[in-house]
């Protein structure tokens, strides 16, 4: 039996302004999740966050596997995903993506039999926005990889997680598992015919310490409504700010090497004022960011926004924690830029 634990994600900076071609920074998060692994003659999957338990012949995660590569295919000649996540859903608990994903990984990864996977721990929210299925795809190819004595890379790994990544989002954009995969922090740009996604653990080698996730809330809007919401923006208002956005994550990464956590700050509060202006706040966020900045930190929305996890600083965090819980708001002291999957 071996154990093996991957971090989850956040966006440090860059969020929305990296639909507009401009640069991100997705940093992993010291939350993590917890697989054990053995080899089986069949499929197990235990997860002790829902009290299920899962079996599949080996033989039948292997279609499951070819069949929804397929469908991928097919939606991807439509540029619609819509058949493929209905599929995915179907059965308990996303049972078919699941199985999938679970026969992918054995077969991209060349396992010789079944696997026995037991999810032990998990402290990654789910439905946060911090990746957990990308954290969830990266430690399942990893555990089959040591259970099998494969000894893929992390290179290796990241691709087979990516194709995992397919089943459940339809086109990912291959960050997520990254910063799960290697840790750290990951430089990251949509571009054509493939995305940018750099390590810059040459860069930044330290640990990002006092940061704080606080959920504000489900979103009431999905990203593609939020998505939308700003594309809907005059373009002359909209142009100049997510140049400013761009520029300012080009900025945060020299800050980071240098730990200029003043200007940090500065950055982080001045881009949640420009997402905020983009009508992408709620009522629990502008409360949230306006309590933290009044103390001194710094706080902004993450991912698509519109509620979820915002992400906060301070250079003593209990103060963020004892004003959150103050006001009725969980929140969860977390690293940022910590190390990616490992075994245990």
């Amino acid at each position: 039996m071996i154990t093996v634990s991957a971090p989850a994600k956040v966006h440090l900076i860059g969020d929305h302004s990296v639909v507009y071609g401009h640069p991100a920074i997705i940093a992993s998060v010291g939350k993590r999740i917890y697989v054990s692994a053995e080899k089986s003659g069949v499929i197990e999957l235990k997860d002790d966050r829902w009290k299920t338990k899962r079996a599949w012949a080996v033989h039948d995660a292997y279609e499951a596997s070819h069949k929804a590569a397929e469908i991928w295919k097919e939606c991807a000649g439509k540029k619609d995903f819509t058949e493929l996540l209905f599929w995915s859903k179907t059965g308990s608990s996303y049972d078919n993506y699941w199985k999938a994903m679970i026969g992918t990984v054995l077969r991209l990864a060349g396992a010789g039999s079944g696997v026995s996977l037991h999810i032990t721990e998990c402290d990654i929210p789910t439905g946060s926005g911090l990746g957990s299925s990308s954290a969830t795809a990266v430690t399942v190819v990893k555990a089959v990889s040591e259970v099998y004595g494969k000894g893929l890379s992390d290179d290796k790994i990241n691709d087979i997680a990516y194709e995992c990544e397919k089943l459940i989002h339809g086109t990912p954009s291959g960050g997520d598992n990254s910063a799960s995969c290697f840790g750290g922090l990951i430089w990251f740009r949509k571009a054509q015919p493939k995305n940018e996604i750099v390590s810059l653990r040459n860069e930044i080698s330290h640990k990002l310490e006092n940061f704080v996730l606080v959920y504000a809330g489900e979103p009431k809007k999905n990203t593609g409504e939020l998505i939308q919401l700003v594309r809907d923006i005059p373009e002359p208002e909209r142009g100049p700010k997510m140049q400013e956005l761009g520029n300012m994550t080009h900025e945060m990464k020299e800050v980071l090497k240098k730990k200029s956590y003043k200007r940090m700050k500065e950055i982080m509060n001045r881009t949640n004022e420009i997402l905020t202006s983009f009508g992408l706040s709620t009522a629990e966020t502008e409360e949230i960011s306006r309590k933290i900045v009044s103390l001194g930190g710094a706080a902004k929305m993450c991912g698509a926004c519109g509620g979820g996890m915002m992400l906060a600083w301070h250079e003593k965090p209990e103060k963020i924690l004892d004003a959150m819980k103050e006001l009725g708001y969980d929140a969860y002291k977390a690293d940022l830029a910590v190390e990616g999957v490992r075994s245990e």
